[in-house]
C-alpha cells in the first residue's frame, strides 16, 4: 500500500500514512474519551477537556505502537537481505513494504515473528509503567496500551495473510516442502478456514443484535479472505517473473512530445500517428515534465486549442521509475498500484522504456504458456 502522506524518515525508512488513518484516528479517540476513560472504575471525575487529551495522546501512542511493530518487521527484513520500501500505517494498523523475497524460510519466519515480538514488549513495558505512581489518566492510559498491544500481538498470530501469523504458518510449510509457493498455498487454504470463521461470527453477531461488532468482525474476515487470495495471487506471478528484468517487459523506444503543444495539436499530429495511450511530455531544453495519458485528453471537450500538454501533465516527481535491469517482480512489489500510471524505465539518465499492466499482463501470459509447454502467440509488445 502506497502512502497518502509522507511524514519522515526513520533509520533510513520512509514513514508514511494512508488518509484512513485519520478515522481510526478520531474512533480511539472519541471511544478513550467518552467510553472508556470516564468508566466509574477506571478514571471518573475527570474534567472533559482532560478526557479529550488524554484520548488524542492514547491515539498517538496506538500508532507509535504500530509504528515499533512495522519497524521491527523492516529492521530485521533489511538485516535479512531484504530492501525496505517504506512503512506505511493505514486503517488496519501498518504494513511495510518490501522490495523482494526472504532468500528462506528461517529468514521469513524472523521477519514476521519479530512484530508480535515488540507487541508484546512493548505490552509488558506498558504494563509496568501503568503501576508507577503517575496520574490517573495516565496511568489508566498506560494499561489501555499494554491490553491493546497485547490483543496486536495475539490476532497478529492469527494464522491468515497478511498476518504475522500466516506468514509463519507459510515459513513452516516453505520450510517442510521446499517450495516458497508451496508454503504460501497450504497457508492461504488454512488461513481461508479462519476468515470464513470470522465472517461467519460476524453474521452470528448480527443476528444477536450486535450490529457494530458484527459488521466489524465480517468486514475483518472479507479482508482477511481477499488478502490471502491476493498473497497466493501475487506468489504465482512472483514466482513466473523471477529473475526477469524490467527491460523484458518495457515497451521501447519511447515517443516523447513537448508539453506546450496544445491538446487539439497533439491529438490531431502526434496520437493519430502512434498506438501508445501514454507519452511523457518535456519543456523546451528537452528536461521531461510528466506523463499525459490519451485517455485524460481526448475527454477533455473545451478549449482543445488553448489547453496545453502540460496543464493535464502527471508531474515527473510522482511517475514511479525503474531501471532496465531491476527485477520485474520487485518492481511490481515495490510500486504496487501505481504501475496503473506507468513507470517509466531510465538507463544511465537516458529514458528507455515505459512499463504498463498490459506490458507486465502479456508477458505473464507468455511465461504461463511457456510454462505449460502451450505454443505462444502474439508475445510482441504492444502499446502502452
Amino acid at each position: 500500500m502506497a502512502p497518502s502522506i509522507r511524514i519522515g524518515r526513520l533509520f533510513g525508512i520512509d514513514i508514511g500514512v494512508n488518509w484512513s488513518l485519520i478515522f481510526i484516528f478520531a474512533l480511539i479517540t472519541w471511544t478513550l474519551a467518552t467510553q472508556f476513560l470516564p468508566l466509574p472504575e477506571v478514571a471518573p471525575g475527570q474534567p472533559a477537556l482532560a478526557y479529550w487529551v488524554a484520548g488524542a495522546a492514547g491515539a498517538i501512542a496506538f500508532y507509535a505502537c504500530l509504528l515499533a511493530h512495522e519497524l521491527a518487521h523492516a529492521l530485521v527484513a533489511r538485516r535479512n537481505g531484504v530492501k525496505v520500501a517504506g512503512i506505511t500505517l493505514w486503517l488496519f494498523g501498518g504494513v511495510s513494504r518490501l522490495d523482494g523475497e526472504p532468500t528462506s524460510a528461517g529468514a521469513e519466519a524472523l521477519i514476521a515473528g519479530v512484530g508480535p515480538l515488540t507487541s508484546l514488549g512493548v505490552a509488558v513495558i506498558a504494563f509496568a509503567l501503568s503501576q508507577l505512581p503517575v496520574p490517573a489518566l495516565a496511568g489508566d492510559l498506560f494499561g489501555w496500551l499494554a491490553f491493546v498491544n497485547l490483543a496486536l500481538a495475539l490476532f497478529n498470530l492469527v494464522p491468515a495473510f497478511p498476518l504475522d501469523g500466516g506468514r509463519l504458518l507459510s515459513a513452516w510449510f516453505w520450510w517442510r516442502s521446499g517450495s516458497r509457493q508451496r508454503g504460501v498455498h497450504s497457508a492461504v487454504r488454512i488461513g481461508r478456514v479462519f476468515a470464513y470463521g470470522m465472517i461467519a461470527l460476524g453474521v452470528f453477531a448480527l443476528f444477536t443484535g450486535s450490529y457494530i461488532n458484527g459488521i466489524w468482525i465480517a468486514f475483518v474476515g472479507w479482508f482477511l479472505l481477499s488478502a490471502g487470495g491476493s498473497e497466493e495471487a501475487g506468489g504465482v506471478v512472483r514466482d513466473l517473473l523471477r529473475s526477469v528484468p524490467v527491460s523484458a517487459a518495457m515497451t521501447s523506444p519511447v515517443v516523447t512530445v513537448p508539453d506546450w503543444l496544445t491538446v487539439e495539436q497533439f491529438l490531431e499530429s502526434v496520437a493519430a500517428q502512434h498506438p501508445f495511450t501514454t507519452y511523457p511530455v518535456h519543456d523546451p531544453s528537452g528536461q521531461l515534465t510528466g506523463i499525459v495519458r490519451l485517455g485524460d485528453l481526448v475527454r477533455v471537450r473545451a478549449h482543445r486549442d488553448e489547453e496545453r500538454l502540460r496543464d493535464h501533465a502527471r508531474p515527473i516527481a510522482d511517475v514511479p521509475t525503474s531501471r532496465p535491469d531491476e527485477d520485474l517482480a520487485a518492481l511490481i512489489q515495490r510500486v504496487g498500484t501505481a504501475l496503473d500510471q506507468r513507470v517509466l524505465v531510465f538507463d544511465k539518465g537516458q529514458l528507455v522504456g515505459i512499463v504498463s499492466p498490459v506490458d507486465v499482463a502479456k508477458l505473464i501470459a507468455v511465461r504461463q504458456a511457456l510454462s505449460a509447454g502451450r505454443p505462444v502467440q502474439g508475445a510482441t509488445h504492444g502499446p502502452v
